[in-house]
């Protein structure tokens, strides 16, 4: 069965690609196949794929498409859908119409924040979508809340101490334990030489696959429904 996830958080810059871009390569290393939807305007994934191509860096076991509405969307999703293991889709770093049509195909919306107000305020209205769009359909679409572009620094800092009990007590979605820290291999990543999974491995590379496998591991227990707002299951 195709497992759906898609990365929505209103606010651009959250780090939503690079998130699934390291999310498709290990389920791709995992020898499952996955599609990746991009209907960002910005086209951050389409320009990552058509660079990949350019420098034969194509990662095996995915494939990019790019869909700007919400009937390409569904259209795509019909025909197609059915011949993936798992299908990715990046959203744009805004309020839009897609929104719901996005969370009515998903299991699992994750929204990247990182340490701000404008970030947190995004997730928690990407989970107030979700919620009203399970509530009006009848379907059970996940949420769950993912620190990104972590420092040493910010994790100092008072927001990033409140964010737990904002989003796990006041907010009432999951707040991953995982965090994808700042560093430089996810931007290179970006200039088309495939996915993480497929760089030598150094310190700095084992270091991002590690943090990958864990979020991986995560997304799939709460997928299960082994996980919920605060605890394990």
């Amino acid at each position: 069965m195709t497992v759906v996830i898609a990365a929505i958080n209103g606010k651009g810059g959250a780090g939503k690609t690079t998130v699934l871009m390291n999310i498709a390569g290990e389920y791709a290393l995992r020898g499952g196949s996955v599609a990746m939807i991009d209907m960002d305007a910005r086209n951050n994934l389409m320009k990552w794929w058509t660079d990949c191509q350019e420098k034969d860096a194509q990662p095996e076991g995915i494939e990019v498409y790019s869909h700007k509405t919400a009937r390409g969307l569904e259209r795509w999703m019909h025909e197609q859908r059915g011949a993936f293991d798992h299908v990715l889709i990046d959203t744009p770093g805004e309020d839009t119409s897609i929104v719901d049509p996005v969370i009515a195909s998903s299991d699992l919306v994750i929204s990247p924040i990182q340490p701000s107000k404008r970030e947190v305020l995004g997730a928690i209205d990407s989970f107030e979508n979700v919620v009203r769009v399970n509530e009006t359909l009848d379907r059970n679409c996940r949420h769950g809340v993912l620190r990104t572009r972590i420092t040493v620094t910010v994790r100092h800092t008072e927001l990033y101490r409140k964010i737990r009990p904002i989003i796990e007590d006041k907010v009432g979605t999951y707040l991953f334990r995982a965090e994808v820290f700042e560093r430089n291999v996810y931007k290179d990543i970006h200039n088309g030489i495939g996915t993480l999974q497929m760089q030598e491995v150094t310190d700095a590379i084992a270091k991002a696959r590690r943090e990958t496998q864990t979020l991986v591991e995560e997304v799939d227990q709460l997928l299960r429904g082994e996980l919920t707002a605060g605890r394990a299951a």
